[in-house]
Order: C-alpha cells, then sequence, then structure tokens
C-alpha cells in the first residue's frame, strides 16, 4: 500500500518529516514520522509526502490538521475531492485554540477517519473517530546538575496573545511579570518571540500570521523589542540540555483544554526536571499527581514559597515518582512507539 502525508507546516514536506529532523525551540519533531515511515516501508508499504508523488500514486493518504485554513486552499485536498479519492484521513494535532477549524464536524465530512486526543469525539462516534496520545520522543538520560547548583526555575515556551477563553498564553505572561517582580534571580526566560510586539484583544486572531511575518518579512525580522528582563533569548542548546539546569520548569500547554497533553510535562521528566503545570484539567487521568506541581493549586506567592523552600528530599520524590511513572505501559501510550502501534494496528 502506498502511504501519503501531508503536514500543515511546510517544513515537514518533501519527504522531510521522513527523512531529517525539524526542530522548534531545540526540540526534535520528527522521531515519530520517521519511525512510523521505517515501520511500514519494513512490512513493504511505501511512504511519500504528497508533494513526491501523483496523487493517483497514493493509496491511503492523511492530513495532518486540516488543511485548509482562512484564504490558504491546499491545492492537494482539493484535487482529492474532485478526484472521489475514497480514503483520506485527518490527523488533528494542534487544540481549538490555536486551529478552531480542526474542530468543526462539518469540515469532518470528507474524512474516512480522523485521529485525535479528544476522547469525547471518539465516545460520540467511534467508526469515524479514532483516540490517540500526541507523542513526544524520550531523550538521551544524560546527568543533571546535583540540586544545590541548580538554578530554581524557568519558562522554556513562545510568546503569543490571544483572546479566546482557553487559551494559557496570558497566563504564561502573567507568571514571566510576576517573577521579574518580584524574584527576577530565581527565574529565566527563554523561547520565541518574547522580543516581539503582538495585537491583542479583538485583533489576536492575526497573531499567528504576524508571528510569520516577524520571521519572513524584512524589515519585520529586524524588529525587536526588549519588553521582558527576564528574556535571556531562545534556546540554543536544546530543550533537554537546559532542564538539566533547573530544578523546576513552568510547563504550560497552550490551552487548558481536556485530554490535551502535548510534550510539556514528558520533557521536563526526562531531563529530571520537576514540572510546574498548567493545562489540561484531567492530566491526572494519565499522568500520576505526584510527578509534577500543580499550578491551578498555588498564588504565585505561595507557589514561591513552596519551590524555593523546598527541602533536596521532596524535590527527589518528585523525580522518583515521575521516573516510576516513566516506566509504566500509561507512558508508553505518549511515546513514538505508542503512536506508531496505534497507527498500525488500525491502517496498516
Amino acid at each position: 500500500m502506498n502511504f501519503g502525508f501531508w503536514n500543515f507546516y511546510p517544513a515537514f514536506n518533501k519527504n522531510r518529516m521522513f527523512t531529517q529532523g525539524v526542530q522548534t525551540q531545540g526540540h526534535e519533531y520528527t522521531v515519530t514520522s520517521r519511525l512510523l515511515a521505517r515501520t511500514l516501508q519494513s512490512m513493504g508499504h511505501q511512504v511519500a509526502t504528497l508533494d513526491m508523488r501523483p496523487l493517483e500514486w497514493f493509496d491511503r493518504i492523511f492530513f495532518f490538521d486540516y488543511p485548509n485554513y482562512y484564504v490558504y486552499r491546499n491545492p492537494y485536498f482539493r484535487a482529492l475531492l474532485r478526484a472521489g479519492h475514497p480514503d483520506i484521513n485527518l490527523i488533528l494535532t494542534e487544540p481549538a485554540v490555536v486551529r478552531p477549524d480542526n474542530y468543526n464536524p462539518r469540515l469532518h465530512k470528507p474524512f474516512r477517519r480522523v485521529l485525535t486526543f479528544k476522547k469525547d469525539l471518539c465516545a460520540a462516534d467511534p467508526s469515524k473517530y479514532l483516540h490517540y496520545h500526541l507523542p513526544c520522543a524520550p531523550e538521551p538520560r544524560m546527568e543533571p546538575l546535583p540540586f544545590a547548583r541548580r538554578k530554581l526555575c524557568c519558562m522554556i515556551q513562545s510568546y503569543m496573545v490571544s483572546n479566546k477563553p482557553a487559551a494559557l498564553f496570558s497566563e504564561r505572561e502573567r507568571t514571566v511579570r510576576w517573577f521579574e517582580a518580584n524574584a527576577p534571580r530565581d527565574f529565566d526566560l527563554m523561547g520565541t518571540d518574547w522580543d516581539r510586539i503582538l495585537l491583542p484583544g479583538p485583533l489576536s486572531f492575526l497573531n499567528f500570521a504576524l508571528r510569520a511575518a516577524y520571521r519572513k518579512v524584512w524589515p519585520l525580522t529586524r524588529i525587536k523589542f526588549r519588553r521582558f528582563p527576564s528574556f535571556i533569548g531562545p534556546n540554543v542548546k536544546g530543550k533537554h540540555r537546559t532542564l538539566l539546569d533547573y530544578r523546576f520548569c513552568f510547563s504550560y500547554e497552550c490551552a487548558a483544554e481536556k485530554d490535551f497533553i502535548a510534550d510539556k510535562l514528558s520533557d521536563c521528566f526526562y531531563a529530571g526536571c520537576v514540572p510546574i503545570y498548567l493545562g489540561a484539567p484531567n492530566v491526572t487521568d494519565y499522568i500520576p499527581a505526584s510527578t509534577f506541581i500543580d499550578k491551578g493549586r498555588f498564588n504565585y506567592g505561595e507557589l514561591y514559597r513552596y519551590i524555593s523552600q523546598m527541602s533536596e528530599r521532596e524535590y527527589n520524590g518528585y523525580l522518583e515518582a515521575a521516573e516510576a511513572y516513566l516506566r509504566s505501559p500509561a507512558a508508553r501510550l505518549f511515546t513514538p512507539e505508542g503512536y506508531v502501534e496505534m497507527f498500525v494496528k488500525n491502517f496498516a
């Protein structure tokens, strides 16, 4: 069988999702797709992105996130619909706060199956929707700094502004501002776009396009602002190596959306760093509460006192719980191997 794939983000196409690394903030995002390609090929199948073969070559096709978005109309998707291709599928990776069109049921009609992290969709129509977990690639084990030599805490996330109710971007900024005002020596900020200006309120829906323009359109590429004193720049060492130097990391999802658990917790677990988490309200349905600090339980003053006064023994208790979780069957569901097993079982 010939499998075809297309990612909404262009960096993954031209077969790059199968052949090379694609990094964002030092995080490698093609480990899972490369493993999937090797597995399918070992079974006698062939894989390619849609821009590498004629469309009639593909037997089964998968789009990562809904392919038509605002003024963008995907030519491959339109051609496949015109041809009446019988096996087009959709893999939802972004939450509704980033891609609201992903969750419009009317837009799901052309797809044979829709893979999603949202359990309520799967329960409502299990013949159409297939549940999966967003995978996070394990990192090689490296020795972190001793407890006493580690800096207290950091945040490694993107700056974004959104007026959507479930968005947690504003909470990221509140965290940064609190530490800058109250404990500047105990906090470092890294990531992307913290030196840019984005649009507030009703115009915030334009910010995804504005962030892209800052990267590609001259002279916007040269414009930067010193708005956050704690911002020390992009995460040049890679997220894993950076987290080895800190005791705690603020790990906020982009949205407080049920079942949406990305790589924020796992990144910390693999680095032996304790995450301070805010995101899926039902996160403990999947990951034990003993492995992370729930930001929702504290205001910032309380949280700072808790983490700054934590003993090494209590801190190691979080690390031991995370290590036990990583060895458990529950953690495998969030790994590339678990994702590939799900895919092969249902499609190959």
